[in-house]
């Protein structure tokens, strides 16, 4: 099965920042910190810094697209957090306050599990790689080895 290849490296002022260089797939750049992130909250600051926030998967073409994008980037079982987020009503929410209920969603088989559970990422593992999983907000140090990667997004148009 041949691959599709990745979005061009989109160059504009609006997706590039000294050394980071972000990808335009639709009306958006996205940007991979292929650093083992154990906060959510830290992973959507540094984003936030980039001029982006986390990302938000709205279709199967973004899935697709975010799936390869962070498998070729990250190397993490966990590969990367995404802008989801249960809220005190224990609806999941992206980071723009769009809920998810009613709207495309990719989680992996049993997922989203607990209800204590409130942040996700993408997995980057054989057999879910591009599902969605809820995980632990603040993890472990000893996930430190497993831990999501950061996926950023921003508007591009």
């Amino acid at each position: 099965m041949k691959k599709a290849p990745l979005a061009k490296i989109f160059l504009d002022p609006f997706c590039r920042r000294i050394d980071f260089i972000w990808v335009l797939h639709g009306n958006s750049c996205y940007h991979v910190i292929d650093t083992p992130t154990l906060n959510w909250t830290d992973a959507q600051a540094t984003c936030q810094n980039l001029g982006g926030d986390l990302a938000i998967i709205r279709s199967q073409d973004e899935s697709n697209f975010t799936r390869d994008f962070v498998k070729q980037r990250t190397l993490q079982d966990w590969g990367a957090w995404i802008g989801l987020h249960r809220d005190d009503d224990d609806k999941f929410y992206w980071v723009d306050g769009t809920p998810l209920a009613g709207h495309y969603s990719a989680w992996a088989d049993g997922e989203p599990g607990h209800n204590f559970v409130k942040c996700a990422h993408i997995y980057n593992e054989s057999g879910k790689l591009g599902k969605w999983n809820n995980i632990r907000c603040i993890l472990k140090d000893a996930d430190k080895d497993a831990a999501p990667a950061v996926l950023c997004q921003k508007k591009c148009t």
